[in-house]
């Protein structure tokens, strides 16, 4: 398999982790209100909020919330078949979920069978199946790749006539109960000893202390423009790596979890080994570096360049400050200045662990106002107050630096935006598009319906598998609002447009269906 069949695959599978972690980063903000909310000092503030049926919707909703984090396994393996089936998706979700209860069924009869004496502390209790073992996110990913490559090597497969029925997409369900059968016969016997080796790893990165946390900050940051900073982040959130916490008896694996499990029921300080890979280090570069970066860029631009720059640089810095999405303003300089950027990921680095050393604990994920607010002012203990006065530095040395950079090597910011270009552009004047014209431009730009072999999107990015990168119009592309254009290999291309892009791919799709 080449090089960039892999990298293909790897953005898939990424892609694909996509729907569950922006459910789950949603319920986390639910769980953190809920639990800040019904806090005593909110309780003297509000006394409305100490009425005994506030209390019972709060906790009810809290803990609702929080049983949505035991099923990260089963949404992994539902979402990664779905996301990386070649076609019928909806039946490529049904074989993930099928997979992954046969799978651990099957497990279970072979733990209870008394063939392996598998440690009883080891086993766990999901989805109605009873001390079966603990595979955690790791067994929904197992699962969900299974399932799409049976799904993949199966759904058109015909049979002989007499059975014809249970041919094609049908056949894919029968095929992975029967795999995952055997599976979970094979898994009791090599999964504690690689779960024992997942924790050392995860011990290991702790045992670094805040050299871990910075490495972990500095690498994903550098993988955002390939997309594969999902899966790192799936690992440490829901995976023995980023830890695991006791509770009651209770396991909670991954920062994740074991965050929200602990938000509200032990102390603040004990949750800080989760939260070093959650939020508490995002904020200053989120919250200030970023947006000092986006002033850096505004005011070394000319005077035509600040107007094309003005809605662009606005709404990226509406999007990072207060949710914490951050490719709308990363991809503005990214290609255009690659040192800011590797400058950017070293600053997450240096971010996590100065959040690390001073005792921060921010929970959740996305590093954003709403982070700060709900898990940092609402929560006593959380030593928030640190993370705004390092963010203030941070958005000091981001904007001299960013300031210095362009102007020492005079970088254009956003090549193509507001530049002089032939025609209508050329004399100043903003294409405007309705949304139709839009569609069909982008179209277009990529090449026509011909050149377009899949087209789907994550936060921020329209992502394009095409037959030939020569096709490609970036002018066009870049008129049809795209902040920036990422060309991964000569069969890949990333059209940055931010927030919108979910609607923008849906009506590409859906235009596109109406072409072939």
């Amino acid at each position: 398999m080449d090089r960039e069949k892999i990298m293909k695959n790897f953005q898939q599978f990424g892609k694909s982790l996509l729907l569950p972690i922006t459910l789950l980063a949603a319920v986390g903000i639910i769980v953190g209100l809920t639990a800040s909310l019904n806090r005593e000092a909110v309780a003297n503030l509000l006394p409305f909020m100490a009425n005994e049926h506030v209390s019972y919707v709060l906790l009810s909703i809290r803990t609702l919330s929080l049983w949505i984090f035991d099923l990260i396994p089963v949404l992994f393996a539902i979402s990664i078949a779905f996301g990386m089936a070649k076609k019928e998706p909806g039946v490529a979700a049904l074989s993930g979920f099928i997979t992954y209860y046969t799978m651990l069924a099957s497990a279970k009869v072979m733990v209870s069978s008394g063939y392996i004496d598998y440690p009883l502390d080891a086993l766990a209790n999901v989805l109605g199946i009873t001390d079966t073992i603990n595979l955690g996110a790791f067994g929904g990913i197992i699962a969900g790749l299974l399932a799409m490559k049976l799904h993949n090597k199966y759904v058109e497969l015909k049979l002989p006539t007499a059975i014809a029925f249970f041919g094609g997409k049908r056949s894919v369900a029968i095929m992975c109960i029967l795999y995952s059968v055997l599976l979970g016969q094979v898994l009791p016997f090599i999964w504690y000893p690689v779960s024992q080796g997942i924790n050392a790893i995860g011990l290991g990165i702790a045992g670094m202390g805040y050299v871990g946390s910075f490495l972990y900050g500095f690498i994903e940051n550098l993988l955002v423009p390939t997309g594969l900073h999902h899966i790192l982040i799936s690992i440490f959130r829901t995976t023995e790596v980023g830890g695991v916490l006791t509770i009651d008896g209770v396991q909670y694996v991954g920062a994740w979890n074991a965050f929200f499990a602990g938000f509200g029921e032990i102390p603040m300080s004990e949750l800080g080994e989760f939260t070093r890979y959650l939020a508490q280090g995002r904020i200053p570069v989120f919250m200030f570096g970023f947006p000092a970066a986006a002033l850096a860029m505004y005011t070394t631009a000319t005077a035509k360049k600040k107007e094309a720059l003005k809605p662009l640089l606005s709404a990226g810095f509406l999007a990072i400050f207060i949710t914490g999405i951050q490719e709308p303003l990363l991809f503005l300089f990214l290609f255009c200045a690659p040192a800011l950027y590797v400058f950017n990921a070293f600053m997450c680095g240096v971010s996590l662990l100065l959040m690390d050393m001073l005792g921060v604990v921010i929970g959740n994920t996305q590093g954003g106002f709403i982070d700060l607010i709900v898990y940092g002012v609402m929560a006593p203990g959380s030593n928030w107050i640190y993370a705004v006065i390092v963010g203030i530095g941070f958005f000091v040395v981001y904007y001299f630096v960013f300031r210095w950079y362009i102007l020492k090597f005079k970088v254009v910011i956003a090549p193509g935006v507001g530049d002089e270009v032939e025609g209508e552009e050329e004399q100043g004047e903003k294409v405007v598009m309705t949304a139709d014209e839009q569609v069909t431009n982008i179209i277009k730009g990529l090449g026509g319906p011909d050149n377009i072999d899949d087209a789907y999107n994550c936060f921020t990015r329209l992502r394009v598998d095409i037959k030939s990168i020569n096709d490609i119009d970036e002018k066009l592309l870049i008129a049809t609002g795209a902040v920036s254009i990422n060309k991964v290999s000569d069969t890949h291309i990333q059209v940055i447009y931010g927030p919108k892009v979910d609607t923008i791919c849906t009506a590409v799709n859906d235009a596109l269906s109406t072409m072939r």
